[in-house]
């Protein structure tokens, strides 16, 4: 969790992205000697006629956690009842593009936005899966095909500011014809919701923030033999954060700043009944001093404590319950319009395994506007 926290991007840059069109921001890092995380996205706009825009919004996020590439091609039509818009998100296996609808009022720069979207994944899945399908390829229809709606609503004021968002996954059904003849069909079914929520807002000299989200899903896999369980498999994440920021002069800074993430998953025959839950609870302190305009440093401290439990045959080994803390230091500078960060953690803990020396993982983010 603490090499999540240090990778993120500083939020001294975010009004710099929401008013950019075009616009490049990367997050990177260590999570262990072979892995490195990377958060990536790009946005580009251009005209489509007199009024009309034509929007490019491209995502690449690679991790422990999740991985996926999006490459959202957006036509954008101003109404005067705000912005009607669609949008296309190719991918290489056909069943999978999705399309989208989205009406908008405001923008990122607006003290007000609104963004409704109607979203159709998998949609040509069931007209590849009755056509003929590739060599080696099973047909996969949808007997109930999944819709996502999404939501989301910000303000944004000179002293404060909020934001909800929130997206639903219709439970889906889905058609698996075996691999080689003679074993029955199975029935795959999914569902999730995704909610998230900030608010900040500057107050007797502090900078105060909370936020916080749920993301959870839901999945089974039947045979249609009834010859074994459905395989149910239920999992969610959900966190809650605070952090108070005071400048102590006009160079010098500091923040803390708490998390909890609660993480729990949850499995049914064959493979449990078992089941998983985590607790993650981070503190933070940092201090950040600016030299000059456009170059500052940072020190600061990371603490987690894990509490871990398990019930059943839970299919993987962890390190089970822990604490985990990191001394890091960093900078942050501009050249133009390209703002660089980077950061040094030192770990503080004894690891399980022989490491020279001590073990350091670094991190950086970069954000650029054109």
């Amino acid at each position: 969790m603490i090499d999540h926290v240090l990778a993120r991007l500083p939020q001294a840059w975010r009004e710099q992205w929401e008013r950019a069109p075009l616009a490049l921001r990367t997050a990177q890092g260590c999570l262990t000697s072979g892995q490195w995380f990377m958060d990536t996205q790009l946005k580009l706009e251009t005209a489509l006629g007199k009024r009309a825009r034509l929007a490019i919004a491209y995502t690449d996020v690679e991790g422990d956690i999740v991985s996926y590439q999006y490459f959202d091609l957006w036509a954008r039509f101003p109404t005067r009842a705000g912005t009607l818009a669609v949008m296309f998100r190719p991918f290489h296996d056909k069943s999978r593009q999705d399309f989208a609808l989205a009406w908008e009022l405001g923008a990122d720069t607006t003290a007000f936005r609104l963004r409704a979207t109607w979203g159709f994944e998998d949609l040509f899945n069931n007209l590849w899966a009755f056509r003929q399908s590739r060599v080696g390829n099973r047909s996969e229809p949808y007997l109930r095909h999944p819709w996502e709606p999404a939501l989301e609503v910000a303000v944004r004021r000179e002293r404060w500011r909020a934001a909800l968002a929130g997206k639903y996954l219709f439970p889906s059904l889905k058609d698996l014809p075996p691999a080689a003849p003679g074993p029955p069909d199975h029935h795959e079914t999914l569902w999730g919701t995704l909610v998230r929520g900030e608010i900040e807002a500057r107050v007797a000299g502090f900078r105060a923030e909370l936020q916080g989200g749920n993301h959870q899903a839901r999945s089974t896999d039947q045979a249609m033999d009834y010859a074994t369980g459905d395989a149910a498999n239920f999992r969610r994440a959900w966190s809650g954060e605070v952090a108070l920021e005071r400048a102590l002069t006009a160079r010098l800074a500091t923040e803390a700043r708490w998390l909890y993430l609660g993480r729990t998953e949850g499995w049914g025959a064959p493979v449990g009944p078992a089941a998983f839950e985590g607790v993650d609870r981070v503190l933070q302190l940092e201090g950040r001093y600016a030299f000059a305009p456009a170059f500052s440093g940072r020190v600061g401290y990371l603490h987690d404590q894990l509490t871990i439990a398990d019930r059943g045959p839970v299919p993987w080994v962890g390190e089970g319950s822990r604490k985990e803390s990191r001394a890091y230091f960093g900078f942050t500078a501009r050249f133009g319009n390209v703002s660089v960060s980077g950061a040094e953690g030192i770990e503080l803990d004894l690891e399980p395994y022989q490491v020279w020396f001590h073990h350091d993982k670094a991190f950086m983010q970069m954000q650029a506007t054109f």
